[in-house]
């Protein structure tokens, strides 16, 4: 019972929250007669890393209302094409992380819309200074059943990329 506490304390000196000192989120949409980029810093995570067993897992949320594309006008019709109200907040909470020398492989789920969709995505790490971890992904919009807003009569694209960055005490 004693060694079995033992490895447990050691186990745990080695398995660390790390606290999010910063992040961005940006989402980049397009219509045939314009693009545009959406930017939010309010997005908060857990991540808990084991040093010795190489991985952990990652859960972050970002509220829909803290994008900002500049325009107010596009602002409210994407929340209004996301049905914030109804669901306010996208979270991705991963199931699997890899990691290769400073880059990460994580696979987990994506709620946005209120379906969850499964994804991966390859993020780059650089410790020296501080830590830091940046990737990008690809959804499309009619994965998640949301509504297109048209323009002329042209809908905007259905594919939307995704880039992230997080900076960590």
């Amino acid at each position: 019972m004693n060694r079995l506490v033992f490895i447990l304390l050691i186990s745990v000196s080695f398995s660390q929250n790390i606290d999010i000192a910063s992040s961005e989120i940006k989402y980049f949409g397009n219509h045939f007669l314009h693009s545009w980029i959406g930017v939010s810093n309010k997005a908060t995570s857990t991540i808990i890393y084991d040093e010795i067993k190489k991985d952990g897992s990652v859960t972050i949320e970002v509220p829909l209302n803290s994008f900002d594309s500049k325009i107010s006008g596009r602002d409210s019709n994407m929340l209004f094409y996301t049905d914030a109200l109804d669901y306010p907040i996208v979270k991705f909470k991963s199931s699997e992380i890899s990691t290769f020398n400073d880059s990460v492989e994580i696979i987990g789920d994506l709620l946005f819309h209120g379906i969850s969709k499964r994804l991966s995505t390859s993020a780059t790490i650089n410790t020296s200074n501080g830590f830091k971890v940046e990737g990008s992904f690809i959804i499309k919009l009619s994965d998640f059943n949301v509504s297109r807003p048209t323009f002329m009569f042209m809908k905007m694209d259905d594919l939307i990329r995704i880039d992230y960055t997080f900076h960590a005490n």
